[in-house]
């Protein structure tokens, strides 16, 4: 027979399978049997053991570790990819005499996460849910740190594609039918009913404060009410302790964005690099934000630029305007005092807002109106609407008025309320200051009365208030002395007197944390209930925050301005690439110019490995993205038409781990680009065929040329970088095609790489030099010039080791020897004109 506690953790952790279960005790989360070997092991942490266990006879594997410390051990636990499950005592200990109720708040999860060293300031932990019917998808994503879910409706083909650019961190699909996921992504089961219509407008309709869903553009579609459905019931099954409703931003639309699939961003290092080099980064290079929102926004900003027209020009205007007036300085400088407010709003919807929390919020609210001013006489449409954003002044007010100006992290220690807040609490904290008071007096007059001058008066958790005497000086303690311990070198005492004091003091000390405890949460309650103008005010400042930032960085570095143009058209004149132009000397930066329209619709790059051909294409992909992002350019002009997408084929490293073959995943790409691209998209190919052999790579990349030039709709502008020379001959032939190449200057048999794209093809790859830069040895060289000229002479290579054998030209029809052999009968030949015949097929092979 176990032991009561035993019981009700085996009980509760039976609810909760496959998680580790976090069992408070006091002060401590415990955790035994095998979650405590797995803490252990995982967070470094001493294993112990708590009483034998009643059945087994064997000792109880134990591991804890301090309430106000689990934000750090969680980070580490879910980084190992656990889940946790929280167990809180849920009522007062001091209150019962039987087992303290303990039930779990909550549950953490990858996706779950609101706060906390597990989530940084600038990522976003997004969870999703996703929901096939038919021929319908649907997936809804929600950032439990802000509370803010969106959704979108699209074919089933395109889910998994959806899911890889969005980057979830868990993903809840259907029990039994659950579609093909990208490997990236973390998948969770649920039961089918959650997905059901019925269920799902019960659950949306609660969790999104609403009485019908008929004007979320949810109603008529089963995936979309689906998806939606099960995400919320999963958010409300794990965040029990979720105080409000969450937002619900719509429903978006691909065609609203610029799509950049996964697998494209990181070949061009938006926002994350394959590589070891973080510097290699666009949106950190280029990051001038002053608030975690603001970051975060400017992120996926760059990996979702809207489409429309409109919407872009709103952000040149801004950027443009922030740029004449010179407050960009003053804006940035009020922004950097401001609060994440997004995620403050994510802590006040789980309750977990500590008092510093909120009064991070009033000190924001502080800086807004000197934000209003200096935004006052701005005339852009996105600038006048950062500038009337909320002021927050009466949530700021209320915090302000009932905290005190530095609080402690939790309340209850009798420092986190002002003083006249609470009659009631202000007269427990005299009578405390007076126990403390007469118990110092207490002290010097107790050692006047005795004669012992080292009488000290002590406190501790187990034996309250005691008088602590030297034994050296026992023979002087008076009779009314009541011995409580005996140590070493000392005694321990306490007086009727002193068990008073210590009854009223320790009262009062219970009584101001009960009231701190109750007067924070109704404060907390009340700043909670007006989460929703918070979560405004902050996303407005995160939009303020971005366009300071961009304006920033373009006024620092001389960016201009992009022009919007007819469709179909890409036009850059003299780029820099802005991750390149940072991190290079001043100057160094070589600009280069492109030029792709509708009667130039490809772009076939040549030039010699580490000329530059793929900075080439990536400064120009970079640069589409910043301008339609509404980012000013590094460029001395720029005309674009807005892309529906991006597409690449520049690398490999995201998926090789995975198994798949470089010309596996090469034809994907291939074949993507060639059964999804529009008119409207924008394809950056690098050296297509490399990973086959010479023959079927270049006829792979011929006809994916030509394919792309005539096809009626696959037809995307396109930058196609290739060291097959012979692709060369497409552009003259194809009238939409054009030969740009990557200069080199040749001095003395050593190349110089130029990094400048001029019009034209490559007179050569330079391989050969490339290898002798990259210190190949002299004989390997001199070889490779031999094996190159036989091959550019049509003639097969011959090994090296029967290189100075007589070889004789026979292939062609019209040689002289082929003709000689053939006029001659073998039977009918002398010694003599033999020998003569042999002479002559001399003289003819060496006048070939």
């Amino acid at each position: 027979m176990k032991t009561p506690l035993m019981q009700q953790y085996l009980a509760v952790r039976a609810r909760h399978p496959g998680k580790i279960l976090l069992f408070q005790m006091g002060d401590f989360y415990e955790t035994f049997y095998e979650d405590a070997e797995t803490v252990s092991r995982t967070l470094g942490i001493a294993l112990t053991s708590r009483d034998l266990d009643r059945e087994s006879g064997e000792p109880i594997p134990l591991a804890g570790f301090p309430v106000h410390a689990l934000e750090g051990y969680l980070s580490r636990l879910l980084k190992a990819g656990f889940r946790v499950a929280v167990c809180e005592q849920t009522e007062d200990p001091k209150k019962t005499r039987k087992l303290v109720r303990r039930e779990v708040t909550e549950v953490i999860t990858p996706g779950t996460l609101t706060a906390g060293q597990a989530l940084e300031d600038r990522e976003t932990a997004l969870l999703a849910s996703v929901c096939v019917r038919a021929d319908s998808a649907a997936a809804a994503f929600c950032d439990l740190a802000s509370g803010v879910v969106e959704a979108v409706e699209l074919r089933p083909s395109r889910l998994e594609e959806e899911i890889a650019r969005r980057a979830p961190r868990e993903v809840l699909v259907e029990e039994g039918r659950a579609p093909e996921l990208p490997g990236i992504v973390r998948p969770t089961p649920l039961e089918s009913w959650k997905f059901e219509p019925d269920s799902a407008r019960a659950v949306a309709s609660r969790r999104l404060g609403l009485a019908t869903l008929s004007g979320l553009g949810l109603e008529g579609s089963e995936a979309l009410l689906g998806a939606v459905g099960a995400l919320l019931s999963y958010v409300e099954d794990v965040k029990r302790n979720l105080l409000s409703t969450l937002r619900f931003d719509g429903v978006y639309r691909l065609e609203d964005f610029l799509l950049i699939d996964r697998s494209s961003a990181l070949a061009l290092d938006l926002v994350e690099t394959p590589g070891p080099d973080r510097r290699a980064i666009l949106a950190d290079a280029l990051d001038r934000t002053s608030t975690p929102q603001g970051a975060r926004l400017w992120r996926s900003r760059l990996l979702a630029p809207p489409s429309k027209p409109l919407e872009i020009e709103d952000r040149y205007d801004a950027v443009e305007e922030l740029i004449a007036s010179g407050a960009v300085r003053e804006l940035r400088d009020l922004l950097s005092r401001c609060c994440d407010l997004p995620r403050q709003a994510g802590r006040l919807l789980a309750s977990k807002s500590g008092p510093r929390d909120l009064l991070s919020i009033a000190s924001t609210a502080a800086v807004v109106p000197a934000l209003a001013r200096a935004l006052s006489e701005m005339s852009s449409r996105l600038l006048r609407d950062c500038a009337a954003m909320d002021g927050l002044s009466d949530i700021a007010d209320r915090v302000v008025s009932t905290l005190r100006a530095s609080p402690p992290i939790r309340p209850g220690s009798g420092d986190t309320i002002a003083e006249g807040v609470s009659v009631q609490l202000d007269e427990f904290r005299a009578l405390r200051r007076g126990g403390h008071e007469w118990i110092a007096s207490m002290e010097e007059s107790e050692r006047a009365s005795t004669g012992i001058p080292r009488l000290s008066i002590g406190f501790n958790r187990v034996f309250g208030y005691y008088i602590e005497v030297p034994k050296s000086q026992m023979d002087r303690v008076p009779g009314h002395y009541s011995r409580k311990q005996t140590l070493v070198g000392s005694e321990r005492f306490v007086t009727p007197e002193l068990k008073e004091m210590e009854s009223r003091v320790l009262r009062a000390d219970e009584e101001i944390a009960r009231l701190e405890r109750e007067i924070f949460e109704e404060l907390r309650m009340r700043v909670a209930s007006e989460v929703s103008r918070i979560r405004d005010t902050g996303d407005r400042l995160a939009r303020l925050d971005v366009l300071c930032s961009m304006a920033s960085v373009a006024a620092e570095r001389n960016y201009t301005r992009p022009r919007l143009a007819p469709p179909e058209t890409l036009v850059i004149e003299d780029g820099r690439h802005p991750v390149l132009e940072g991190l290079l000397p001043s100057g160094e930066c070589v600009p280069n110019s492109v030029a792709l329209r509708e009667d130039r619709r490809i772009l076939i790059v040549t030039g010699p490995n580490m000329a530059g051909k793929s900075t080439y294409l990536r400064m120009a992909a970079q640069l589409l993205v910043l301008a339609q992002a509404g980012c000013f350019v590094p460029a001395a002009s720029m005309e674009f038409s807005p892309a529906d997408r991006i597409f690449t084929r520049i690398g490999s490293s995201d998926r090789i781990a995975r198994g798949q073959s470089t010309f596996l995943l090469e034809m994907a790409d291939a074949a993507l680009i060639l059964n999804s691209s529009t008119p409207g998209g924008r394809a950056f190919i690098d050296e297509v065929g490399r990973g086959t052999s010479t023959y079927d790579g270049l006829s792979i990349a011929w006809a994916m040329v030509e394919h792309m030039h005539r096809h009626p709709v696959h037809r995307p502008l396109t930058m196609f970088a290739t060291h097959y020379h012979e692709l060369t001959a497409l552009g003259a032939r194809l009238s939409s095609a054009a030969n740009v190449n990557v200069a080199v200057r040749e001095n003395a048999g050593r190349v110089v790489f130029l990094y400048k794209a001029v019009e034209g093809a490559a007179d050569r790859s330079y391989g050969i030099h490339v290898a002798s830069m990259a210190g190949v040895p002299r004989e390997v060289l001199d070889r490779a010039s031999e094996v190159l000229a036989d091959l550019e002479r049509g003639r097969a290579a011959k090994p090296a080791e029967l290189r100075d054998q007589l070889e004789l030209p026979l292939e062609s029809p019209e040689s002289p020897v082929l003709e000689a052999i053939r006029s001659v009968d073998p039977n009918r030949l002398s010694p003599r004109e033999a020998l003569d015949l042999l002479y002559e097929l001399r003289r003819l092979i060496s006048e070939t």
